[in-house]
């Protein structure tokens, strides 16, 4: 039941304009949200204990920052002038407590590879599905300069191809049979994104795409495997870049033009209006410091946010809303830095530990995508923070099954030779 509710949530978050109810975006998801919450907090009860401790302290701290943002927006529907706009801030929260119990849980079982790398195989199909119907300008995602494809704006529709692309490139890396078709996946997944128009989430993507493949040859070259690969993927790379350019030039070139204005130095009109957005944020937060003006309260007729999520939460919630963001930002960040620098450095030789590292490394990047897109971008709203806990849900999932493989195999070495035999005593339960 808890595998087949998050696949449906997986499949709905792509298609928030169509999965409204009573006209409000999303509301599918976010009832599949509050079901899966209810269902993964009662497994990852029956299963903590198989967590491993520092998985278990960071899903335990996310989830209080996240349970106190939500007390934070609806304390505030007592002040805000429009309380029902709190319950955006309020679901952008409960995708955490959707996810990361459940794919926890998920992870520790004796099937839970499989089962985390079903979840994987849904965000690839549904982010190449979205970006194909984008391409083609069926239905909602039909394309004139920027494309919102299935969601409210371009920029969130960004944000989503930002975040699957580097899962796209990643299970590339390690499939032995499909890769002519994932391969055909992420350039339909790099053309959604142009087609998009959003030049913040284009440099994010392809900048993350270009920081995936940097530390896979890092770990290659740690292990010192395939050095010809490493070679032609250093010779490629600026290829692909100006490739990537020529493409959004093509494509797009209004999107081009405005992006080469920006990276020469030049004034564009959204860079202009995010400062003016920005400074009219900080003086709102000024003038209600402890309090802000109230979750997911617009800026008058402006805008429906700030465009940079640290602003954002000052603005609405006050200093409280801003540290509690901060902190939630600082231990994602921390997690994904001892991550990364743990699966460089490892020992896992395996197909399967190598399958399971390279998965570490792209989640890590698909995170860090979202957490840089929203400094400019979407500011943590209930239709893209999905693509935000599924992705950090995911690499808490791995890195668990790491740990798991590295115990094992450390215990496995120390194991006497006489004690060959019982050597499957010292494999954890859920790896047998």
């Amino acid at each position: 039941m808890l595998q087949i509710s998050l696949i449906l949530l997986v499949a709905s978050i792509w298609f928030p304009g169509a999965t409204r109810i009573a006209g409000t975006d999303g509301s599918i998801s976010f009832l599949l949200a509050l079901f899966c919450a209810l269902i993964s907090i009662a497994s990852y009860g029956e299963v903590a204990r198989r967590v491993h401790r520092n998985e278990a302290a960071l899903a335990a701290a996310l989830l209080t920052t996240a349970g106190l943002i939500i007390i934070l927006s609806l304390l505030s529907m007592l002040y805000t002038g429009n309380p029902m706009r709190t319950m955006r801030a309020v679901f952008a929260q409960i995708f955490g407590f959707a996810t990361i119990p459940a794919i926890a849980a998920i992870s520790s079982r004796p099937n839970g590879a499989v089962v985390v790398d079903r979840l994987v195989t849904a965000m690839i199909i549904m982010s190449t599905a979205t970006a194909c119907l984008v391409i083609v300008g069926l239905g909602g995602a039909k394309f004139a300069d920027r494309a919102a494809g299935y969601f409210k704006h371009a920029n969130q529709l960004g944000i989503a191809m930002s975040a699957g692309l580097p899962l796209v490139a990643a299970r590339l890396m390690i499939s032995r049979q499909h890769r002519l078709l994932l391969l055909g996946a992420l350039i339909a997944v790099l053309l959604g994104l142009v087609k998009s128009g959003s030049k913040t989430n284009f440099v994010v993507a392809v900048i993350g795409l270009g920081l995936f493949f940097v530390l896979y040859a890092i770990y290659l070259a740690v292990r010192r495997q395939r050095p010809l690969a490493i070679i032609a993927g250093a010779v490629a790379a600026p290829l692909a870049f100006q490739a990537a350019l020529l493409l959004l030039q093509s494509l797009n070139p209004r999107a081009h033009r405005l992006l080469t204005t920006q990276l020469s130095g030049g004034e564009a009109h959204s860079i202009i209006s995010r400062e003016r957005l920005w400074s009219i944020s900080i003086d709102m937060g000024l003038a209600h410091p402890f309090t802000g003006v109230g979750a997911g309260q617009p800026i008058g007729d402006i805008a429906p946010h700030s465009h940079n999520l640290f602003i954002e939460y000052f603005r609405t919630l006050g200093v409280p809303g801003v540290a509690l963001i901060t902190v939630m930002v600082l231990l994602v960040l921390t997690y994904l830095v001892i991550a990364v620098v743990s699966t460089l450095v490892g020992k896992g030789r395996s197909t399967y530990a190598k399958s399971t590292n390279v998965m570490v490394l792209g989640t890590a990047v698909c995170v860090w995508n979202y957490v840089l897109a929203n400094q400019m971008s979407d500011s943590f709203g209930p239709s893209t923070a999905p693509f935000f806990w599924i992705p950090l849900a995911l690499l808490i999932g791995y890195r668990g099954m790491q740990r798991s493989l590295d115990a094992s195999s450390e215990e496995q070495e120390q194991a006497p030779a006489s004690a060959t035999t019982h050597r499957q005593d010292f494999v954890p339960a859920h790896m047998r």
